[in-house]
């Protein structure tokens, strides 16, 4: 495990059907200090469902910029949750063709606030559409420039027994993240919408709910930074 640095924020206050919680800690990614987190799981567990969820800050755009990554370590065999070079997000899985690939119109430029993004993958869902699900501060996006989705039932790369690195792509040229990271979740086995992370507030501001009670599956996380 390679950290970044941590650093104190104050997120998630008092959130209607979200109680009483605040996001103390976060963690800052720099590519100048090639900074990642990174684990391989010892088994293999649900390939089809999980969910990610992580309060975003970022502090540099315009490049390829890595949330979430599973790589094989074979260049380009990986499954991503990214930031593009123009700012989309991108969630997509390559062999030497892409396997899924959803693009966002939207670009995300804020670099003063948090963006609370999870993504729900269901490759069991009947709907195509509905087999990735992305939300950004508690709104569901559906319009995107490039998407091809998953095939249904089929197992891809996140949650096998390979290299999973957060703030990092783990083959090839690597593409450091420059953001602050917080409140990270990996659901293994469940495909969750952003309600189990977060609520609005009485003012309509999407704010951060404690996960504590959420279950993770057998390779599932939660990462509060709260050790320095």
């Amino acid at each position: 495990m390679i950290p970044g640095s941590a650093n104190s924020l104050l997120l998630g206050q008092t959130s209607s059907g979200g109680g009483d919680f605040s996001i103390d800690r976060s963690l800052r990614f720099n590519s100048a200090d090639s900074s990642y987190l990174n684990r391989t799981p010892s088994s293999s567990s649900n390939r089809k469902t999980w969910t990610w969820s992580g309060w975003v800050k970022r502090s540099g755009l315009g490049s390829f910029q890595y949330l979430f990554d599973a790589d094989t370590g074979s260049n380009p065999e990986e499954a991503t949750i990214r930031f593009w070079t123009d700012d989309r997000l991108n969630i997509s899985a390559y062999t030497t063709s892409s396997q899924y690939n959803l693009t966002t119109t939207a670009k995300f430029r804020d670099t003063s606030g948090w963006y609370h993004i999870v993504v729900a993958f269901d490759t069991t869902n009947a709907t195509a559409d509905d087999r990735i699900k992305l939300y950004v501060n508690g709104a569901q996006i559906t319009q995107f420039d490039v998407r091809s989705n998953p095939s249904e039932n089929t197992d891809y790369y996140i949650n096998n027994t390979i290299e999973h690195t957060i703030g990092q792509a783990s083959s090839g040229n690597f593409r450091y993240l420059n953001a602050y990271l917080a409140e990270v979740n990996f659901i293994d086995g469940t495909a969750l919408d952003p309600t189990s992370f977060g609520a609005f507030d009485d003012n309509g501001v999407w704010q951060a709910k404690d996960t504590a009670g959420l279950t993770f599956g057998t390779n599932g996380f939660r990462l509060k930074f709260a050790d320095n």
